[in-house]
C-alpha cells in the first residue's frame, strides 16, 4: 500500500462508497466536488497521490476508479478477504451494532460479541456467538479477528482497549467518549455520536456556541 496521508484515506473511502452508488460510466471532479463539498483540486490530488491512471479528459470512469481505490485500500468486498470484526460491550449501543444488515455489502464481518455481563450474552439474540469477556483472548486467535468495535462503559473502555491490543487487534472503532492511548501501529477511530457531533460543530465554527 502506498503511504497516503490519513485524511487523503478517508476522502477516498467516502468516494469509494459513493462510486458505488453511481449508475453513470463516468464521473467528473466537478460532480464529485457538487456531492462532496470537497474542492476540485483536493479530489485531483487525492486520486492523483493514488496513483490512478485511468483518467479521461472529460473524467474517470467509474468502475476503473472504484476498483483502484478499493484495490490499493484493501476495501475488496468478496466474501474470501472479509475482515472478521467482533462488538466489545452489549449495551444499548453495542447491542444496536447487533445488526446484522448494517455490515451486508461491506468488506467487514462481525463474527463474535462479547460482555462482562454473562445474562447479556445469553439473553441477546444474534446472528453470530456472543461470549463472556473472559473468553476473549481464545476467541479473538481462533476467529482470526482483526478489529474490534468498543461500545463499553467508559470506565472500562481503557481496560479493554489494552486487552484489545494484547490479543493482536490490529484497529479499534470507538464509540465510547474515552480518550484511548493505543500504541502507534494500532488504527483507531473515534466514532462516538458525541464526538462526531463536536466535530460538526467544530467544522461549522459554532463549537460549544462559540
Amino acid at each position: 500500500m502506498k503511504h497516503l496521508p490519513n485524511p487523503t484515506k478517508r476522502r477516498l473511502v467516502q468516494l469509494a462508497s459513493l462510486l458505488s452508488q453511481q449508475t453513470e460510466r463516468k464521473i467528473t471532479s466537478k460532480t464529485i466536488q457538487m456531492m462532496t463539498g470537497w474542492s476540485d483540486s483536493l479530489i485531483r490530488r487525492d486520486i492523483l497521490l493514488l496513483g490512478f491512471k485511468g483518467g479521461v479528459s472529460n473524467g474517470y470512469f467509474v468502475e476503473e476508479l472504484y476498483e483502484a481505490i478499493c484495490s490499493e485500500l484493501n476495501l475488496k468486498k468478496n466474501d474470501s478477504s472479509k475482515k472478521n470484526c467482533c462488538i466489545v460491550g452489549l449495551g444499548r449501543l453495542g447491542a444496536a451494532l447487533l445488526e446484522n444488515s448494517l455490515f451486508e455489502g461491506s468488506p467487514f464481518a462481525v463474527v463474535a460479541g462479547f460482555d462482562s455481563n454473562v445474562n447479556r450474552t445469553e439473553i441477546l439474540r444474534s446472528t453470530f456467538p456472543l461470549f463472556p469477556a473472559s473468553k476473549m483472548e481464545n476467541v479473538i486467535k481462533e476467529k482470526n479477528i482483526e478489529f474490534a468495535l468498543l461500545a463499553v462503559a467508559e470506565k472500562e473502555a481503557q481496560k479493554m482497549a489494552d486487552r484489545l491490543v494484547e490479543c493482536g487487534i490490529k484497529g479499534i472503532a470507538n464509540y465510547t467518549n474515552t480518550i484511548l492511548a493505543v500504541p502507534k501501529e494500532i488504527a483507531l477511530e473515534n466514532v462516538s455520536p458525541v464526538t462526531a457531533l463536536a466535530n460538526l460543530a467544530a467544522a461549522g465554527g459554532d463549537f460549544y456556541g462559540g
